[in-house]
């Protein structure tokens, strides 16, 4: 007859298990899947560290033709 402490600690285990099978996947795509899905990785990893997503670049500022001749 299993206690609850033996049924905790396989819990606990097979969680963390399933947590270092995520970060794994997540840092091998990361750094080696396409540009695309490797920014997107790297995003999601800012999200599970809590860390703030830098702010969008500005635009460069269009000038206009007749502000272009002087």
């Amino acid at each position: 007859m299993e206690t609850t402490v033996q049924r905790t600690a396989g819990t606990d285990s097979a969680l963390l298990a399933f947590k270092l099978i995520v970060f794994g996947v997540l840092l091998g795509t990361a750094l080696y899947a396409p540009r695309e899905n490797s920014d997107r990785a790297f995003r999601l990893l800012d999200l599970m560290t809590g860390t703030p997503e830098p702010p969008a670049p500005t635009p460069p500022v269009r000038r206009r033709a007749s502000d272009r001749r002087g």
